[in-house]
């Protein structure tokens, strides 16, 4: 079986945040400074056991901006304890509960609410597809030009379908020849968006569908660990992928393994 090891791409050092997410964040602010001139900031709203919050935060400091990470539905203790809102205050960032509910549609209202009160940029759950579609999928679409050209199998964790959508362009764009793409679910269903998202990018092509999420006994919040190859899996999101992958018997001859990122520690 082979690995795409996204989680190696570690420009603020191993042991911080990583991954092909971070790459799409940092890619995302460049171009809307680019773009929106006037920028004060950045925010962003995510799970308190989301490492978007970090992300987010290392990015901005890279590029001298102040940053808000909000939560919602979070207790002062929870926040301050934390890994996640721990390590995205060691990059900088103010650290905020902004509603009582943690519902998405919630957090994102009151988001943007505080970025047009401030002028601050809002880097959405999952990072920005609507406005910035073409940056971030070409950041992903270009990891898939050093996979092998042809695989029976390839599995993708997916969570907002971002990465999968970029994935997937990648190998239309160029001409891996994979006969079955996997997409195995660790949150609410994406496939319309991953559907309409690649018809939109003239990559459309069909794939598999596992619904991890709603299996019975699955939690969001409950980590599972796995170390594969010596691979050291996100207990969040790829490592409950594989041990589904194994629990199933999926096939691992000529098949590739898409790691997005690993789980970054505090400084």
């Amino acid at each position: 079986m082979y690995f795409k090891r996204d989680d190696l791409y570690t420009p603020f050092g191993a042991g911080g945040v990583n991954g092909g997410k971070l790459r799409q964040c940092m890619l995302l602010i460049e171009a809307a400074l680019g773009r929106e001139p006037g920028i004060k900031g950045v925010i962003t709203y995510c799970s308190l056991h989301s490492p978007q919050g970090p992300i987010t935060a290392a990015a901005a400091r890279h590029y001298g901006l102040p940053c808000v990470v909000a939560y919602g539905g979070a207790s002062d203790m929870s926040v301050a304890t934390g890994s996640m809102p721990r390590l995205a205050m060691s990059y900088g960032a103010s650290v905020q509960v902004i509603a009582k509910s943690g519902r998405h549609n919630v957090l994102k209202q009151r988001a943007e609410a505080l970025a047009k009160a401030r002028g601050l940029f809002v880097v959405q759950y999952g990072i920005n597809l609507d406005d910035y579609g073409e940056v971030l999928l070409s950041a992903v679409a270009e990891q898939a030009q050093n996979i092998p050209d042809e695989l029976d199998d390839l599995y993708i964790t997916c969570g907002s379908g971002i990465t999968a959508s970029g994935v997937i362009v990648g190998i239309e764009r160029y001409g891996k020849a994979v006969k079955n793409i996997h997409l195995i679910s660790t949150a609410y269903d994406r496939r319309e968006k991953v559907r309409a998202t690649l018809q939109r990018y003239g990559a459309e092509r069909p794939f598999q569908y596992h619904d991890l999420f709603h299996t019975p006994g699955f939690v969001y919040e409950k980590q599972q660990k796995m170390r594969v190859g010596g691979v050291k899996l996100h207990p969040q999101y790829e490592a409950k992928s594989m041990k589904y992958l194994v629990d199933h018997g999926l096939n691992t001859n000529n098949a590739l393994f898409w790691i997005v990122g690993a789980e970054p520690r505090e400084r």
